[in-house]
């Protein structure tokens, strides 16, 4: 997981691993990032036993103003990629999303920055 940011280290002026751990299968992953135009990334991503996951991306502008955030929360059932989706700013009720996992936010984030 941790090499996955690594190998990716051109999209970040820098990262820091908040908390991370791993037992078996299972892992707990907290990072906080600067991207390189000053914007920053938080990302909580848990893999449980039981093979469920939860995870939470917050792309900020740097004073902390929401750019996007994704989640796969289960409070939105209407979404068509439940209970994966996307929060943008001023919008009460999120969109559908295919980013679901750090590669696909990664990815994401690199065809954003490129533009």
């Amino acid at each position: 997981m941790l090499p996955f940011f690594e190998q990716n280290e051109d999209l970040f002026a820098s990262w820091f691993v908040l908390r991370y751990e791993r037992e078996g299968d299972s892992y707990l992953l907290q990072i906080e990032a600067v991207l390189h135009d000053g914007s920053r990334l938080e990302v909580r991503d848990y893999l449980f036993a039981d093979g469920s996951r939860k995870y939470a991306y917050q792309w900020m502008e740097s004073d902390g103003a929401l750019r996007q955030r994704w989640d796969n929360a289960p409070h939105w059932p209407e979404i068509a990629t439940r209970p994966h989706h996307t929060h943008l700013p001023d919008q009460e009720i999120p969109e559908s999303s295919t980013v679901t996992n750090l590669e696909d936010l990664l990815a994401y984030l690199r065809t954003k920055l490129s533009k």
